[in-house]
């Protein structure tokens, strides 16, 4: 088989399984008539401290590297359903190596994504402590569309430039993170150093570009499975969208704020197969960044605050959310 026909093949496939699992995705969502209602009862923001949520799968500039971050989330919950029930505030530290990796250049490339959690749980009276490796991921994309063109424009004198690259990725997320069944009966499930179960990911990812100016958007979906304890995470789906611009100076290193809005949507926990209401939701994230980036190193900040959120009827509230990273491009 030549390469142009793996090319049509490798295609075929990841349509064919981002298409399954968008699928299951719809299955997952009963319609409701106030559908916006429906899916945003309650969740238990379960992906927020395994996956990173939206937090990103790259930096804002589309470069090949190894890099690590720092991600940061501050959560409060209450400890029992009244108004007046203690708040307990919720610190998520990870600290994550991460990279983009070329398969076949200009079609393929590996992601991975290794954490490592340090979180805690600080009482009134007491703070808990949980810390290890999470659930390392991998991820493949495919690019099926990466097209460059040009226009100069005589009455400015000007060449505009434009770029739009569409990217579709399959992934798989492994146990190595402890889930321990105990912790797992608090007010917050997500207090969890990993999800004890083989996870699916879909993604679409495009990108557009025109001169210094840029777009990124994408969309993923995880599928999850039970665990040994016959306990489920459910299924995830998380969106971004980010505008930036770069700024160059003369030895064309690149200074890129970003604005952009993310989102991610929980169907309900299960345990034994039968679903955990209250674990059902969503959250809508603002996110300001910036990122610097010179030929070999990019250094990246990025902070995320809730637009609207409804997790496990109102006892869950995620504060803020942060990441540093510092990548080596190659």
């Amino acid at each position: 088989m030549n390469f142009f026909q793996t090319k049509g093949l490798l295609s075929k496939i990841l349509i064919l399984l981002t298409l399954f699992l968008a699928t299951q995705m719809i299955k997952a969502n009963n319609p409701c008539p106030k559908f916006h209602l429906h899916i945003m009862e309650e969740c238990d923001a379960c992906g927020c401290s395994n996956n990173g949520g939206s937090l990103g799968l790259g930096g804002v500039i589309e470069n090949n590297f190894i890099g690590i971050r720092h991600l940061h989330q501050k959560h409060q919950s209450k400890d029992g359903i009244f108004d007046n029930s203690p708040t307990i505030n919720e610190y998520f530290n990870t600290i994550q190596i991460w990279s983009r990796i070329p398969v076949i250049k200009d079609y393929l490339e590996a992601q991975i994504f290794m954490p490592i959690h340090f979180h805690q749980r600080v009482y009134s009276n007491k703070t808990t402590k949980i810390d290890g490796l999470g659930d390392i991921s991998f991820l493949v994309n495919y690019t099926l569309l990466n097209k460059n063109y040009s226009k100069y424009r005589k009455e400015k004198n000007k060449i505009f430039s434009y770029n739009h690259i569409l990217k579709l990725g399959t992934g798989l997320k492994l146990p190595t993170g402890t889930f321990n069944e105990t912790i797992n009966n608090a007010v917050n499930p997500s207090f969890q150093l990993g999800t004890g179960s083989i996870d699916f990911l879909a993604s679409c990812q495009y990108i557009f570009k025109h001169n210094n100016f840029g777009a990124t958007n994408y969309l993923n979906y995880f599928v999850k499975t039970k665990n040994s304890d016959q306990y489920k995470f459910g299924n995830q789906f998380n969106f971004n969208s980010t505008i930036f611009y770069a700024f160059e100076d003369v030895k064309k290193n690149k200074f890129v704020p970003s604005l952009g809005v993310s989102g991610e949507f929980y169907q309900p926990n299960e345990i034994l197969g039968i679903p955990i209401r209250i674990t059902k939701g969503y959250a809508i994230f603002s996110n300001i960044g910036v990122e610097y980036n010179s030929k070999k190193i990019t250094l990246g900040l990025l902070t995320m605050y809730p637009i609207n959120q409804e997790l496990a009827q109102g006892t869950i509230q995620i504060k803020y959310r942060s990441s540093v990273y510092l990548n080596y491009n190659f």
